[in-house]
């Protein structure tokens, strides 16, 4: 679900949504009853935009994607030109990146990958994550590479530890369940990799 957490921080100077409409197709709104990666019914699409605008509901109200506020992301990132919307949800502690179902392999495209493994770097050190999420489907960005955790459930935690080899610094991801107290992710996480 879209982050209606925080307050809206400034937009950045001579940007704007402009004709795209992207966030009224990428995300789940259930008071709309609109499901992930189709059209709002009530959205047109490079004619004007949302027809419910001012009664739209506070999830739609509250949202602004990230390419609006942060200007360390360029021009290739405007989610109409990039085909991905991205978006801080946890209260800033993670970047999701929610792609077009079009386009399921964009994010995996230059320069948007090693732009995202860089943030990921970045975001790791900060206690953070990079999450790209493709419809249902959950995959992770780590500083040396991607990790699907495929469909997660509802209330799954998303792990991400280091590891020093020989070659130098790896990182690793994996989902917990719901029921596992953050506390205990590590003792859970190696009684699993066990089995």
């Amino acid at each position: 679900m879209m982050n209606n957490e925080t307050k809206t921080p400034p937009i950045v100077a001579g940007r704007s949504c402009g004709e795209c409409s992207l966030c009224c197709k990428l995300e789940e709104i259930v008071e709309l009853d609109k499901p992930q990666g189709v059209w709002c019914r009530h959205c047109a699409p490079g004619r004007g935009g949302c027809m419910i605008y001012e009664t739209r509901p506070p999830l739609c109200r509250n949202f602004v994607c990230n390419w609006l506020v942060d200007p360390g992301l360029g021009p290739e990132w405007y989610p109409l030109a990039c085909k991905m919307m991205l978006y801080y949800q946890n209260a800033g502690r993670r970047l999701c990146v929610r792609v077009d179902p079009r386009y399921p392999d964009i994010w995996q495209r230059e320069p948007y990958y090693s732009q995202l493994k860089r943030r990921s770097r970045a975001a790791i050190e900060a206690r953070k994550q990079v999450v790209v999420f493709l419809r249902k489907r959950t995959i992770v960005i780590l500083p040396d590479k991607h990790v699907d955790l495929g469909e997660l459930e509802v209330g799954e935690q998303i792990w991400i530890g280091v590891q020093d080899t020989p070659m130098g610094k790896t990182w690793h991801a994996a989902s917990i369940p719901a029921d596992v107290p953050p506390d205990q992710a590590n003792a859970w996480l190696m009684s699993h990799a066990a089995k």
